[in-house]
């Protein structure tokens, strides 16, 4: 039996953001271990409607739970005789950060701080933080905030010796709901057209399917406070048009260029230079280790990866996916 199975065996999980894609994935795997019981907690009741009825035949192992990360009793709470925890809750829209930036930094930041407090006070086993590419060298508020919670993170391993915490950091979850595809989808029914900002914009791209994969994988091999890079391809925003026009629509389609928004970059960072110093990689993972002392982790002996000299950025030749990967990927989401 794989070490995270062990682990999952007969736990009681939480999953903050539940009703999100990422929780909604999380839940789904951890249906197929042998997992005690799953904790829904989101603050989206017709969502939390819809899983209950899609997972009927399941109601024994999930609870649902109304709550929101922000009010710290309530998580509180929702923790109690719970073992693991995943926290997927975040404002995670790049705009709508940058437009309310005080409520990013209350659900981001503020909610992150309560989740952490939540699972000290209730000795929760382990605590992985969803984080994402944009808080590496950020330059948008949403960014930021992930960045911040990165960093809180790793410091609550100070905290308490009971608690495992760590962060998974990804890059954009092909597919998910208000992202780009979902997007050009209704694009191409209104005008027959589809609008991206900058056609030399670079993004990391992964399934929702083998991130969440990835991440389940990480339980029982964290030394305390890392965060875990998942290794994905990236690619151009006009390579992706192009393909989704060949999968869904016609020649006469139009791509329109409309400019970037505020806050966004050419192209995204999976990690800088500075983290590339102490850092190790595995086949799945770019394992990047704190700057902040965990006085109980032991980290490995890291390598110095002179190709990573500047980080890894998404308009890099390594990582740039091929065609066929691009494919593939709209294969499995859009078949």
């Amino acid at each position: 039996m794989k070490l995270y199975r062990k682990i999952l065996q007969g736990k009681t999980v939480l999953i903050t953001g539940g009703t999100g894609t990422w929780g909604q994935e999380i839940a789904r795997q951890l249906l197929t271990k042998k997992v005690g019981k799953i904790i829904i907690f989101s603050r989206n009741e017709s969502k939390q409607v819809e899983m209950k009825q899609k997972y009927s035949s399941k109601a024994d192992r999930i609870k649902y739970i109304i709550g929101d990360i922000r009010d710290s009793r309530s998580i509180d709470e929702a923790c109690k005789g719970v073992n693991i925890v995943f926290h997927t809750a975040a404002l995670k829209h790049v705009t709508k950060c940058e437009q309310q930036p005080r409520e990013a930094l209350n659900t981001n930041v503020m909610g992150t701080t309560n989740v952490i407090n939540a699972c000290v006070s209730n000795k929760v086993d382990i605590c992985v933080n969803i984080s994402s590419d944009k808080a590496c060298d950020s330059s948008c508020f949403y960014g930021h905030t992930k960045a911040i919670s990165e960093a809180l993170i790793t410091e609550a391993n100070n905290i308490t010796t009971h608690t495992d915490f760590y962060s998974v950091r990804s890059g954009n979850i092909f597919a998910s709901s208000g992202s780009v595809i979902p997007l050009w989808m209704e694009q191409i029914k209104k005008d027959n057209k589809i609008l991206i900002t900058d056609p030399i914009m670079s993004r990391f791209f992964i399934t929702i399917n083998k991130a969440v994969k990835l991440t389940l994988k990480t339980i029982g091999i964290s030394d305390r406070g890392e965060v875990f890079a998942l290794r994905m391809p990236s690619f151009f925003i006009e390579d992706l048009a192009r393909e989704f026009i060949i999968r869904f629509s016609d020649k006469k389609t139009e791509i329109e260029v409309i400019g970037r928004f505020e806050g966004e970059k050419e192209a995204e960072m999976l990690f800088n230079g500075f983290e590339a110093r102490r850092m190790t990689k595995t086949k799945d993972y770019f394992i990047i280790y704190p700057t902040i002392t965990v006085d109980t982790a032991i980290y490995p002996v890291v390598k110095k990866y002179k190709k990573y000299v500047d980080g890894l950025s998404s308009d890099d030749d390594d990582c740039i996916g091929f065609e066929g990967e691009l494919a593939k990927m709209f294969d499995i989401i859009l078949p």
